[in-house]
């Protein structure tokens, strides 16, 4: 360290040219020492109780305040003006009065009022805003309150039901730029408030649930006929061609679907979807039971490595479970007319299952359409009903007892068993999970490509669920 900053060998503190520092403390004098600084003007004694000091509030000003700028009024609403005369109460002396504050207000308002002189005229607007502090708000609910003097146009007011206080809530000024005009809308009839017992209202009237066919029924006709007459063909010639539609059938139905999901803002895996689909009828026709095991589990593992390679950049999670439904509900429940083609009969117990399912469908449509009243499930098929069900049932029983008991291998009794089945419980099963398939995507028909019916999703529905269950009851009354 630099001996001019820490002193030579005294301890003396020395300045850069080397002279020595007067050293900083404190020292105490005596009295008579005080008395002559005090004296010689060097000291200042103490200042005596009553003087100011630092810190102290000065005291509250005496004396009248300035009137207020905004005079309250009487109970009739004349607005109290400041008062013109002397004030009642003595006027303050020189000693007690205090400053003139220009700036007081009570209660504070953040800005200083203009203070009126004693001759001038007061605004205007002092009676309008005055009475609001007294009179309190008024509530307008007729035309004729809107008549007084309160304003000059009553027909600035008459958006009040699109504005909140001055914030217009009708149109975003967001979306103003080249927007055409809103048409006008229509004054809403006043409404009218009477007072009823439960006694006086009428017992509501029965809702049908389907009024009038709701299709094109002539063109149903044609296209079931037409339908009815390939499926017939190729059952003559032979179960490869059978196969072959059975298989073209599927893949159209699982098409349909996976584009409806599609438009929902799904992204499935749509071509492994309907390869799978094609393979599975194929394969169930080849090698018969075993096949459906193995065919689901590739196509599980096959759906997830179709993300996992990154094939389509989407949510994997839900995109895997849309696409295994379709697949499950359409390639797999489908896939059991490929295997029961596989029995000797095999096109016999197929054909039976489709004129039992058809007859259902004819049956449930002509009695509900015309009968029907009571929804059997209002909250996805309100058009289906239970008087339409029971026509169905008693449609189907009548087919299977006079044309499919004529099929080999349908006989008798075991037709009215497949009656029992389809109708029961199969076609409407499919029929009603269909429509809340449809009913939570939004739509009305898979498909158009069935004039009168829809798409081809929408007439293999009942079907869907009756193959299997054939294909079961078949295996329970032996008759393979």
């Amino acid at each position: 360290m630099d001996e001019r900053e820490s002193g030579g060998e005294n301890g003396e503190r020395r300045a850069d040219d080397g002279r020595a520092k007067p050293a900083e403390g404190v020292r105490i004098i005596g009295a008579e020492e005080a008395q002559a600084a005090i004296e010689s003007g060097h000291a200042a004694g103490r200042r005596p109780e009553d003087a100011p000091r630092y810190g102290d509030v000065p005291a509250q000003p005496q004396g009248p305040r300035p009137p207020l700028r905004f005079p309250l009024s009487d109970a009739a609403g004349t607005p109290k003006l400041p008062p013109t005369s002397a004030p009642s109460t003595p006027p303050p002396t020189e000693a007690s009065a205090g400053p003139d504050l220009p700036h007081w207000t009570e209660p504070p308002s953040g800005e200083n009022p203009r203070i009126l002189p004693d001759d001038a005229a007061p605004d205007d607007d002092l009676g309008v805003w005055s009475s609001f502090a007294t009179q309190g708000p008024r509530w307008r609910d007729h035309p004729a309150d809107w008549e007084e003097a309160d304003f000059d146009d009553a027909s600035a007011l008459a958006d009040d039901e699109t504005r909140v206080g001055a914030l217009d809530t009708g149109r975003s000024a967001l979306f103003s730029f080249d927007e055409p005009t809103p048409p006008p809308q229509s004054e809403p009839e006043p409404m009218t408030i009477r007072s009823r017992t439960p006694a006086a209202d009428p017992p509501p009237a029965p809702r049908r649930a389907r009024v009038g066919p709701g299709r094109d029924v002539g063109a149903a006709i044609g296209t079931g006929i037409a339908v009815g007459v390939v499926v017939l063909v190729a059952f003559k010639i032979g179960k490869a061609v059978s196969l072959a539609l059975i298989t073209a059938v599927l893949v159209a139905a699982a098409a349909e679907l996976y584009g409806a999901i599609q438009r929902r803002g799904y992204h499935p895996a749509t071509l492994l979807g309907l390869l799978g689909t094609a393979s599975l009828s194929g394969a169930a026709y080849w090698r018969g039971e075993l096949a459906f095991p193995a065919v689901f589990g590739l196509f599980t593992v096959f759906t997830l490595l179709w993300y996992l390679a990154g094939v389509v950049h989407a949510e994997p999670v839900k995109n895997t479970g849309a696409t295994l439904l379709v697949f499950a509900y359409v390639g797999f429940l489908g896939g059991f007319a490929g295997l029961m083609l596989k029995f000797p009969d095999g096109i016999g117990m197929l054909l039976g299952a489709i004129i039992a399912t058809v007859a259902y469908d004819v049956g449930a449509f002509v009695v509900g359409s015309r009968m029907g009243h009571t929804p059997m499930s209002p909250r996805f098929s309100p058009n289906k009903t239970w008087e339409g069900y029971l026509g169905g049932v008693s449609a189907a029983v009548v087919a299977c007892l006079v044309i499919v008991r004529a099929i080999h291998p349908w006989g008798g009794g075991s037709a009215l068993e497949l009656a029992l089945l389809v109708g029961l419980a199969a076609a409407p099963l499919g029929d009603v999970c269909e429509s809340m398939i449809k009913r939570d995507l939004g739509l009305k028909d898979m498909g158009e490509f069935l004039p009168g019916h829809g798409g081809v999703l929408d007439r293999i529905d009942a079907l869907l669920f009756v193959i299997p269950a054939t294909f079961y009851l078949v295996k329970v009354l032996k008759l393979t």
